[in-house]
């Protein structure tokens, strides 16, 4: 029986960013992209092409044509709610400059506590939405346990994870475990406390759900484990969380380099840095993520580095996923992005919070890298954009992803190039991480799918879905006890 096979649609007349040579190429002109399914079939010069008489043509005339972009580390169940109690805080402003003491140990605990199943879901919604308006085709969600409601319930990450395929995006779902839960005392200590049975419950529950949904829809449902923050996690879960992953083939990501708190735990609990502990736990290697990476030394200065950490770092092919617009805006910065690409570590970008717009963080990645290294010649944009793109796509294991060029798969995405801020495109690059936001997104193809047509989403009533996220944020405020 003959099987019949998709259409082949033919993408023309915009500006195409290819992946040629093992970098991101724009190409004008004559060139054309094809995709069948889920699979991109060709990139490059008109010529280079033969058109069928059933083909579908899309006209990108005034667009740029670009990869979908890769979000390697975000939150969609508390962000919403988190939004506007972190940036400027009242009277805990004293204590939370660059260490991010009152947002990340006193108000970020009182805010999830509040949250219920319900509310969760309300959020994910509106932010895989608002993900996919603005042009991320792949997301790693960072879901919670036991302080976010629903007492570790695994369920509660099944949920969101459905949420973001029925949007239509690739979804990489990470539910978090760990040992420790953490908070602030009334002297500026940070406490520690064990959950029930150490988190082995819930981290079991975590490998079982990675194990059990990795590869569901057509393998847009992809898992990840995720130990919580470095200093709630002791090397046992760190080591075993290792066994698991390599044994099924699952990448790790961890939250590190938040805070000199951090820093200061394990030296005083291990005798370790960062980069020690993680290298003597296992944990280092091609399938880590590190999401933050900011404060790696006592400093927060790459160059405090040790050689033994620059080359563990270096040589275990670890990704470090930097979220620039988050530390930004309480008066942090990574320094740097520059020194990382110095000391050959992969990197990658990821939103973290709001907004969950790539495009902000990759501007906000080469202007403060730039400030903190008083140069214009550093971050630039080409490789910015590369981090945002293939650089997610080549921490996750997925050399399909991240890039427009045959055999990869048909995530595009098409950004406005006929507006008053774009016009004239001397250098697509430079508009994209300078001067583009995801409101610029018009089309986004996932899977060879229309998931956003004229900058709606498709699968969601934009409508509905705020005012269910706004009933919840009611609910949730009315329970917030700091």
């Amino acid at each position: 029986m003959r099987t019949t096979q998709p259409p082949r649609t033919l993408i023309e007349n915009g500006t195409l960013i290819a992946w040629q040579d093992g970098r991101h190429t724009a190409l004008a002109g004559d060139a054309v992209l094809a995709y069948q399914g889920s699979d991109i079939l060709y990139v490059g010069p008109r010529s280079g092409w033969r058109s069928g008489p059933g083909d579908t043509r899309i006209d990108a005339r005034g667009r740029i044509v670009m990869p979908g972009l890769v979000n390697a580390h975000l939150h969609v169940t508390d962000t919403p709610f988190t939004r506007g109690r972190l940036e400027e805080p009242g009277d805990l402003s004293d204590r939370t400059r660059i260490t991010n003491f009152g947002p990340l140990y006193q108000v970020l605990p009182a805010v999830r506590h509040a949250l219920e199943p319900e509310d969760q879901l309300a959020a994910a919604e509106c932010a895989f939405a608002e993900l996919a308006r603005t042009g991320s085709t792949t997301v790693v969600e960072m879901g919670y346990d036991f302080e976010v409601g629903g007492n570790g319930d695994i369920a509660i990450a099944e949920q969101v994870a459905e949420t973001g395929i029925g949007i239509g995006l690739r979804v990489y779902s990470a539910p978090r475990y760990r040992k420790y839960h953490y908070g602030a005392g009334v002297q500026g200590e940070v406490w520690y406390e064990a959950y029930p049975d150490d988190g082995r419950p819930r981290m079991r529950d975590c490998f079982d759900f990675c194990v059990r949904h990795d590869g569901r829809h057509e393998g847009r449902l992809r898992t990840m484990l995720a130990p919580g923050q470095v200093d709630t996690c002791d090397p046992a879960m760190l080591r075993e969380t290792r066994e698991i992953a390599d044994a099924h083939r699952l990448p790790i990501q961890i939250h590190a380099g938040q805070s000199p708190k951090e820093f200061e735990r394990l030296r005083s609990e291990y005798g370790r840095t960062t980069i020690e502990y993680l290298g003597d736990t296992g944990l280092l290697g091609p399938t880590l993520l590190i999401g933050h990476g900011q404060i790696m030394t006592a400093d927060g200065n790459l160059d405090s580095l040790a050689a033994h950490e620059t080359r563990a770092l270096r040589d275990s092919g670890t990704t470090v996923v930097h979220l620039p617009w988050v530390k930004a805006r309480r008066g942090g910065v990574i320094d740097s992005i520059h020194k990382y690409r110095g000391l050959g570590a992969r990197q990658a970008l990821g939103t973290d919070t709001f907004p969950f717009d790539l495009f902000n963080d990759m501007r906000m990645a080469t202007v403060m890298c730039r400030f903190v290294e008083r140069s214009p010649d550093v971050a630039d944009c080409r490789h910015v954009f590369h981090m945002a793109t293939a650089g997610g796509a080549d921490a996750l294991g997925r050399p399909d992803l991240g890039r427009l060029a045959a055999g990869c798969k048909a995530d595009i995405v098409l950004l406005r190039a006929d507006t008053f801020k774009a016009a004239p495109v001397h250098d697509p690059f430079l508009f994209m991480v300078l001067a583009a936001t995801g409101e610029d997104v018009d089309r986004v193809i996932v899977d060879g799918r229309l998931v956003v047509d004229g900058g709606r989403v498709l699968a969601v009533d934009a409508p509905a879905a705020i005012a269910r996220l706004n009933e919840a944020s009611r609910r949730v405020s009315a329970r917030i006890a700091l």
